[in-house]
């Protein structure tokens, strides 16, 4: 099997950037060959991204979860995720990309409202947004504001740029019904800032720590205090957030490569692959194989 897949593509934003490697606004055609040369295979990016699709149709699987998209729809990614879109007709839209440090991880507002809101960050992925002729204009408004700050680059453009990139998170999310827009008072800020800090630690950690007390220990709380926190924030305690984010990557692999289940395990820092069968089948009802001939065969 010489064409075996075994990796996912990682793409990083300055493939795209136009001027400035932090973020990027542009037409979908304007990016040129370097974003249609990734399209059609699953791939990530290790920064932000939201789409909106003006015109035309396409079929978009974001992790394990196919979308039919059509025009004036926007679509969240979150760095990581496994992505892939299949053009049937010919597209006409924007991308909006940015990096992290961008947002400001200790700007609470940009973090309640932006990068750690429903938007880009739900137990299946479900933010997919249809515009409707009022919305559009406002939003079309937004985006040409964003591309004349980045095209002209005058005084202060990023502070401009940052502030009509939070806006539009605002209005998506109050689309989306976001419950997350009201200043919170300062314990709930202090929180929000700890269960921020801790998904960010899932994402670097998850292979080789998938206990609450080791996420707890380096955030120097008590485990029942992050498994609260958890709870009033997201729904979920921060045990089933680990366990979470592990088996999406199982089934990222899964349903993008050609690895075996063995081969997943060892990936994600199971030992013993029989292990992380149970596993895998405890929070999914479905052994690796049967999830991968499932998804598949769904597709």
């Amino acid at each position: 099997m010489s064409d075996k897949r075994a990796h996912i593509e990682i793409v990083s934003l300055p493939k795209y950037a136009q001027a400035d490697p932090k973020f990027v606004v542009s037409g979908l055609c304007e990016l040129g060959d370097g974003f249609f040369s990734s399209n059609g295979i699953p791939h990530r990016h290790d920064f932000y991204t939201v789409y909106w699709i003006k015109k035309g149709q396409l079929i978009n699987t974001i992790d394990t979860v196919t979308h039919a998209v059509k025009k004036n729809t926007l679509f969240f990614l979150a760095p990581g995720q496994v992505h892939k879109m299949e053009f049937s007709d010919r597209i006409e839209g924007y991308m909006i990309a940015f990096q992290d440090a961008f947002m400001c991880l200790k700007d609470q507002a940009a973090t309640l409202m932006g990068i750690n809101s429903s938007l880009f960050f739900n137990n299946q992925f479900s933010s997919v947004i249809t515009l409707n002729p009022e919305q559009e204009k406002d939003f079309e408004m937004v985006v040409h504001m964003m591309m004349k700050e980045v095209q002209q680059q005058e005084a202060d453009y990023e502070t401009a740029f940052h502030g009509l990139l939070r806006y539009f998170l605002v209005l998506a999310s109050r689309i989306k019904g976001s419950s997350m827009l009201a200043a919170p008072e300062q314990h709930a800020t202090h929180n929000s800032s700890l269960f921020l800090q801790f998904k960010n630690l899932i994402e670097e950690k998850y292979v080789t720590l998938k206990n609450v007390s080791d996420y707890a220990a380096i955030l120097y709380i008590k485990p029942v205090l992050l498994n609260e926190i958890s709870k009033q924030l997201s729904g979920v305690t921060a045990g089933e957030h680990i366990r979470n984010r592990v088996i999406l990557e199982a089934q990222r692999y899964l349903y993008n490569t050609d690895l075996s289940a063995k081969e997943i395990a060892y990936k994600l820092g199971f030992e013993d692959p029989h292990y992380f069968s149970r596993f895998f089948k405890k929070y999914t009802n479905q052994t690796p194989s049967e999830f991968k001939e499932a998804s598949r065969a769904s597709a």
